[in-house]
């Protein structure tokens, strides 16, 4: 059975029927409100027994509801059942996702769900969001959120400019000869710079770099403060687990695992 099957359909009753005892509880403690304000006590005393009726039958339903939640196996539900649902429901609102049970890439978050718990983790912050349709709704309200931050393109390029010249200087000192100014370097190499220590990694994770390597092609902005070009580049097949996933504009998918500035102004 699904999630949805079970909370809609089996528990349907009971919750329906808590949605209108509370309609009714409100519409008693408003009469009660109103008797007491203007000294009616024959309603007030009407509206007591009316009002606590209410409460006895919601107490009822909490308690069978209370009773049978724990029926639903969440376990094999995760296991078996949610990845179909949980992919339809991430392309109904137009985010990509790929993997496979349990881990997950929805750019730029990853999801990583955890039967035994009954939990899911979106970058490592634990949900008790299970609904296929509310999880995929709440990752596109997180990315909506991204994309609200401000971004300086312009200031992350030079960053990037920044680190690709450290890294050329250190290689001429270690080879002791010059180096021409357009090399690629890893991507990865330039993420390690931007991120020493392990809490830097931690806030800043490969993932949200990507994201920002994304938000360039949104904004359509590749040039440096001095004028030179940021060119992404690919990596050899060998080199694939160190590639970054990034999105371009249009929504469609690049691998890339190298960087270099060029004056020239092309790839």
């Amino acid at each position: 059975m699904t999630l949805d099957a079970f909370l809609d359909q089996d528990l349907g009753a009971e919750r329906r029927e808590l949605l209108e005892k509370r309609r009714q509880a409100s519409a008693h403690l408003s009469r009660l409100e109103r008797a007491l304000r203007e000294g009616n006590l024959e309603q007030a005393q009407r509206s007591i027994g009316w009002l606590e009726a209410a409460l006895n039958k919601q107490r009822e339903t909490l308690a069978g509801l209370k009773e049978r939640l724990p029926a639903f196996d969440v376990a094999d539900y995760l296991r078996n059942q949610f990845e179909p649902e949980f992919v339809a429901a991430c392309r109904a609102q137009d985010l990509k996702v790929s993997g496979h049970f349990p881990s997950y890439e929805v750019f730029p978050f990853r999801v990583k769900v955890y039967p035994e718990r009954g939990t899911i983790e979106i970058n490592n912050r634990v949900v008790h969001i299970l609904r296929p349709r509310a999880l995929a709704a709440h990752l596109k309200d997180l990315k909506a959120r991204l994309y609200r931050e401000r971004f300086n393109a312009v200031r992350f390029i030079d960053s990037l400019a920044r680190v690709y010249d450290a890294v050329l200087a250190v290689r001429r000192m270690e080879q002791g000869r010059d180096l021409r100014g357009d090399l690629d370097i890893p991507l990865q190499e330039v993420y390690e710079y931007l991120t020493p220590l392990p809490v830097q990694s931690r806030e800043y994770p490969r993932h949200m770099f990507a994201f920002d390597l994304h938000r360039l092609f949104v904004m359509d902005v590749f040039t440096a403060s001095d004028g030179r070009r940021l060119v992404l580049g690919s990596t050899p097949r060998r080199g694939q687990a160190r590639t970054f996933v990034v999105f371009d504009a249009q929504g469609r998918e690049h691998r890339y695992g190298s960087l270099r500035f060029t004056r020239g102004g092309g790839g």
